[in-house]
């Protein structure tokens, strides 16, 4: 078993043993579904900044050697790279939650298990110079390239909610809380880039430059950790073994019927997530 998971699973365990005693004593379960859309897209040119400083360098340098796998005497002198931004993602859950007060109770506590799939879909056009060392002959690649990021994990999240105006048939709430992924989802997630371009001057031929690669998030923490837990400043890689998941929401409750309600809610996980299901109280 996954160390990362035993705290939530502990927590889960409790509740199940416990239920028949808890609600001996006035409080309330409620299991629920839910299903969800998700984006990074409400961040706006926050988000396009973000992924410009972080694949700059790194698709320069891919570029750049390319290039110099045929023309070794190339060296980049500059490079501009705009970026459009896309993102989407699904979000599966189901959740079992626990109100000691009861029916009239506003706070209680839960645990959830999320399917995600989140994918950010960046592409830009880029422009380089360079220069040749010998000549100092000039040339230039202009290109575009498209990048993909793709989130996929089974996670687990603990949570608290407190329901405002509990007793109304359509109230709204609060939840925050936060948990883990399972470490397999290092090996379903993966960053992905391609580019392609034509490279003309320094008295060559013009001539199409392209290509790409695929890492999933483990093969890129391997390679950044190496054999060393940290880098040469002393800092620790921020891929850990799992994906941490934060939630922060607000959302409206509707009861159908004594035991089951509607809601809906909007607010972060790990990115923007509008979801509704439904809920069974007993």
């Amino acid at each position: 078993m996954n160390r990362s998971y035993r705290p939530v699973l502990v927590c889960l365990f409790l509740f199940l043993a416990g239920a028949p005693v808890l609600m001996a004593q006035g409080g309330h379960f409620e299991i629920s579904g839910h299903y969800g859309r998700w984006s990074l897209n409400i961040l706006g040119d926050k988000a396009i900044d973000l992924i410009d400083d972080a694949t700059s360098d790194e698709l320069r340098s891919a570029i750049e050697d390319k290039i110099r796998e045929t023309h070794s005497n190339l060296r980049a002198t500059d490079f501009t790279q705009v970026i459009a931004f896309d993102s989407n993602g699904d979000d599966f859950g189901a959740s079992i939650r626990w109100y000691p007060a009861g029916r009239r109770g506003s706070f209680s506590l839960g645990v959830a298990v999320e399917k995600t799939t989140f994918k950010v879909l960046p592409s830009a056009t880029v422009t380089m110079g360079l220069e040749d060392t010998d000549t100092l002959a000039t040339a230039t690649f202009e290109g575009s390239a498209t990048g993909t990021a793709l989130i996929k994990a089974t996670s687990l999240l603990l949570t608290f909610r407190w329901d405002i105006l509990p007793t109304k048939v359509v109230h709204p709430y609060i939840t925050f809380g936060g948990g883990i992924s399972q470490s397999k989802a290092l090996d379903d997630s993966s960053v992905a880039y391609t580019y392609s371009g034509l490279l003309s001057g320094a008295g060559i031929p013009e001539e199409t430059v392209q290509g790409g690669e695929t890492k999933t998030l483990r093969e890129l923490r391997d390679e950044a950790l190496g054999d060393d837990e940290e880098d040469d400043e002393g800092t620790s890689f921020p891929i850990p073994n799992f994906l941490p998941f934060i939630q922060l929401n607000l959302g409206l409750k509707v009861r159908l019927m004594k035991s089951l309600g509607l809601f809906v809610d909007a607010g972060v996980l790990d990115g923007f997530l509008v979801r509704g299901g439904l809920a069974l109280r007993f």
